[in-house]
């Protein structure tokens, strides 16, 4: 989408403020916008941003992966603008725009407000908060869905990891269809 740099990581591989100078460092851009997409790595790119003396470093307050392709869907519009204030803004404003809800599954058992979750549980996340468990996927996908105020959006774009199986994704979301 446009992006010059991609550094991995993930909930369990955060990268740090050295792998973002490294990569920082490695651009001959002026202007550099950095999307952390994950709420415990924002830190650790504020830090790198603070140690760049060079460069303008502008750090999008991104928390999750589609606040971040939200974000270069503003980009792409304005990537002919060489205004890096007006570019920031635009991808700014795009992340309000953005509901974010993830379906994983627990790693431990515990009680979260009026959520109770069991190890080996779905559970859904909605802006990183835990908010429904069960043990079935349509269920857990549609009170999701519900809290999430879907009925007033206009789009609802789904993403899945490499270890889900695309054929059945698809079948169960057409079935919650089906059933609304």
């Amino acid at each position: 989408m446009g992006a010059a740099r991609v550094i991995s990581g993930g909930q369990t591989m955060n990268p740090s403020t050295g792998d973002f100078l490294k990569q920082i460092n490695a651009l001959p851009n002026q202007n550099i916008i950095l999307l952390p997409n994950i709420k415990n790595i924002y830190l650790a790119a504020q830090q790198a941003a603070a140690l760049i003396q060079d460069k303008r470093i502008f750090v999008l307050p991104s928390r999750t992966i589609p606040q971040g392709i939200s974000a270069m869907v503003a980009y792409a519009n304005l990537r002919d603008s060489h205004d890096a204030d007006e570019i920031f803004a635009a991808m700014s404003e795009a992340l309000s725009a953005v509901v974010s809800a993830e379906i994983t599954t627990a790693i431990r058992s515990v009680q979260i407000g009026n959520v109770t979750v069991h190890e080996g549980q779905l559970i859904g996340l909605l802006e990183g908060d835990l908010v429904v468990s069960g043990e079935n996927m349509l269920e857990v996908l549609r009170d999701l869905l519900v809290k999430a105020g879907t009925s007033k959006r206009e789009l609802i774009t789904l993403y899945y990891g490499s270890s889900t199986h695309k054929a059945k994704t698809r079948g169960e979301i057409n079935r919650t269809k089906a059933k609304w």
